[in-house]
């Protein structure tokens, strides 16, 4: 991965990384100067560390007359099957 994350919330670290913190940590690594940015590798999607394994998030972030502007974030999910069952009804 490129950056470590952990979330914390009511004082106890998640086992996974919320979307919502992992897209803003992608949108950091985009922003030259800010600390993610200073150790995520360069150009491409950002593989976020977390305790459940590595997310890979996507960000577009340009620089505008007020300031960066967060255009928009890509989180890439996979589901996979847990469970294949039948009922057999004579």
């Amino acid at each position: 991965y490129d950056v470590a994350i952990r979330i914390v919330s009511m004082e106890k670290t998640h086992k996974a990384v919320t979307l919502t913190g992992a897209m803003c940590l992608a949108a950091a690594c985009k922003v030259p100067g800010s600390v993610p940015h200073a150790v995520a590798r360069a150009g491409g999607d950002v593989r976020v560390g977390n305790p459940s394994g590595v997310l890979p998030v996507g960000a577009v972030v340009e620089r505008t007359a007020t300031g960066w502007d967060a255009r928009h974030a890509t989180v890439y999910r996979t589901a996979r099957r847990l469970m294949d069952g039948y009922v057999y009804v004579p």
